[in-house]
């Protein structure tokens, strides 16, 4: 049951995320374009970025947080990478990912329309 509740807890705030990203989004393209119908197709191009962006940094960090973190060792003289620090990295990466996974089927559903 905890797995389903963290799951279900962190489909709610990437939900959450997105939607705000999406809502700031829309008033910064309303501002510039006054036509609707360039609003949508623009909103579509800049959510789908946007969500291509959460999920390559999102992969980024899951795949790279070890290799960052001995390089912050041996260069800054950072705390040593340990299991506590893999598992927060994780966490971050997969909120960046859930979250540009929706962006992307956000903005996949606005372009449809």
């Amino acid at each position: 049951m905890t797995l389903i509740k963290s799951a279900l807890e962190l489909l709610a705030s990437c939900l959450v995320y997105a939607f705000v990203v999406m809502l700031v989004d829309f008033v910064v393209i309303l501002v510039f374009w006054r036509e609707l119908s360039q609003v949508a197709s623009t909103l579509s191009i800049v959510m789908l970025v946007e969500g291509g962006l959460g999920l390559t940094l999102g992969g980024a960090m899951a795949s790279y947080s070890p290799i960052a973190g001995k390089l912050g060792e041996v260069f800054f003289r950072s705390k040593p990478w340990d299991a506590k620090h893999q598992k927060e990295a994780e966490k971050q990466a997969r909120t960046w990912i859930a979250t540009g996974g929706i962006l992307v089927i956000a903005a996949l559903l606005v372009s449809a329309l």
